[in-house]
């Protein structure tokens, strides 16, 4: 994964703790890190594992893989194979191109769109903001 994946995904990732509202110390203690470790996880100087993305996936109510698709929009685009793609030929043998079903190109706009609207909804879902 690029250094530009990882900051945007880090972006996602910062806004959706954002429009969510929880207490930073709820972040921290629902995805098992000490104090002071959500900004570092999300400012780049803390390494993001995949427990972490599991554990955000879980507080937003979103599958990891859209978070991830969100938030490195461009690995997704360059994507030419869906995992399942890999398993159902095997271990030997990466699957034939033209059987791949990658994954749908989305505009930028189409982009922003779908996370003002998620903004909405976890806005509208959670209410007033906790501080």
């Amino acid at each position: 994964m690029a250094n530009d994946d990882l900051r945007q995904l880090r972006a996602v990732l910062r806004e959706a703790v954002r429009a969510a509202g929880y207490p930073v110390r709820e972040w921290e203690r629902r995805l098992g890190v000490g104090h002071g470790s959500l900004e570092r996880l999300l400012d780049g100087s803390q390494e993001l594992r995949v427990r972490h993305i599991l554990g955000f996936a879980e507080l937003l109510s979103v599958s990891p893989g859209d978070l991830l698709d969100t938030g490195c929009p461009e690995a997704a685009r360059q994507a030419e194979h869906r995992v399942s793609d890999w398993i159902a030929s095997g271990p030997a043998r990466p699957p034939h191109k033209a059987a791949a079903s990658a994954p749908p190109v989305l505009s930028e706009e189409l982009v922003a769109a779908i996370r003002e609207a998620v903004r909405e909804e976890l806005s509208a879902v959670s209410g007033p903001k906790k501080k």
